[in-house]
């Protein structure tokens, strides 16, 4: 596996939509057994990497946001050119219902993209 997933969220986010989001995604994360990286929005020591996630989608102060990594990224010092924005949870939420769609439609129509598809290369526990 190549990649991890990043995910930008705030731990003092105002909004409780925000902060179920959040504990959403986290929770599917986890489902798949994945164990993502995370910068906390709210943290003034993860300001500059904040920052750069934000550059990278285009979307302040909403969270959580999904990225994919390279194994190994540095979060405080990598380059937004490794980083690629997987989405809001809008967005992730999406892709995850993008799964059930049958097989053999997702077989016939490879220009559906789903969550597993966009996860395929990302590290997983055990």
């Amino acid at each position: 596996m190549s990649h991890a997933i990043l995910v930008l969220h705030s731990s003092n986010v105002g909004q409780a939509v925000q902060s179920g989001n959040t504990e959403r995604c986290f929770s599917l994360l986890s489902a798949k057994k994945i164990e993502p990286l995370r910068v906390d929005g709210s943290d003034e020591a993860q300001l500059a990497p904040r920052d750069k996630l934000f550059g990278v989608s285009g979307i302040r102060g909403n969270y959580p946001q999904v990225f994919k990594v390279p194994i190994g990224y540095d979060v405080a010092g990598g380059g937004a050119e490794s980083v690629e924005f997987v989405g809001a949870w809008g967005k992730v939420e999406e892709l995850n219902e993008m799964n059930e769609i049958p097989k053999d439609v997702l077989a016939a129509n490879p220009d559906i993209v789903t969550l597993d598809s966009v996860l395929a290369n990302v590290a997983t526990s055990a």
